[in-house]
């Protein structure tokens, strides 16, 4: 049961993209209520899809654990047929991190994409898997490559989720997480999940640059996992 980039979710299409300087508005919008770790303002403009699936307080527990930005600019925006790209940079007391928003054209977040090439991909595989065993699946998405993202959509991926629970039985905890290649054009870690009736490796697959590309969960759940101790 896997996650890649041929899979294609249920994102509802807007009629046409925004306009270079349209666009740009919007994502100055965005930007400026990250500055603000407005939470209210940031859940408005979250497309509906993403709306559904998370609330005004998780989006401030992330905007917490995000930190405070100093300021941001604005690099790039490009148009496609029906949504949107702004490249931008966040300027922290840590240094600068890239930021792609892709928006749909009434300018709503349909997915965004922080950099993590500072960020052990332990460390995101093991937030990937606690965030959407949590229901946290907005997070859990942001995680992903930004074209993974536009090909699965957060009520998809939960239901990904629910139909591994459906054999394994509920999520109980992670037991731990292994890097099994790293460095290479694609870079895997497997994260040793106990549900309820099982414990089995969930297989996370990176890019070069820290981005996840793909989640393979087991073929046939309901073959015997790794024993418990």
């Amino acid at each position: 049961m896997a996650l890649a980039c041929g899979l294609h979710g249920g994102q509802a299409l807007a009629t046409s993209a925004l306009q270079p300087a349209e666009a740009r508005a919007a994502g100055q919008v965005v930007l400026e209520a990250l500055k603000r770790q407005d939470s209210q303002a940031l859940f408005d403009r979250l497309a509906p899809d993403l709306q559904r699936l998370t609330t005004v307080e998780r989006v401030r527990e992330r905007l917490q654990k995000q930190g405070v930005i100093l300021g941001s600019r604005i690099t790039d925006v490009s148009t496609g047929v029906d949504d949107s790209t702004v490249e931008a940079v966040l300027r922290g007391p840590a240094g600068n991190r890239p930021l792609v928003l892709v928006l749909d054209g009434r300018g709503r977040v349909l997915g965004w994409e922080l950099d993590q090439q500072d960020t052990p991909i332990k460390q995101i595989a093991t937030a990937f898997i606690t965030a959407i065993s949590e229901g946290r699946v907005v997070d859990a998405r942001s995680l992903l490559y930004r074209d993974l993202q536009a090909e699965i959509s957060p009520q998809d991926l939960l239901n990904r989720w629910k139909d591994l629970e459906k054999y394994t039985g509920s999520f109980q905890r992670l037991r731990g997480t292994v890097v099994a290649s790293e460095g290479g054009p694609q870079q895997l870690v497997l994260v040793t999940t106990q549900f309820q009736r099982v414990t089995d490796n969930l297989f996370v697959i990176f890019d070069p640059e820290g981005h996840i590309i793909g989640v393979d969960f087991p073929e046939d759940p309901a073959r015997p996992g790794s024993p418990l101790p």
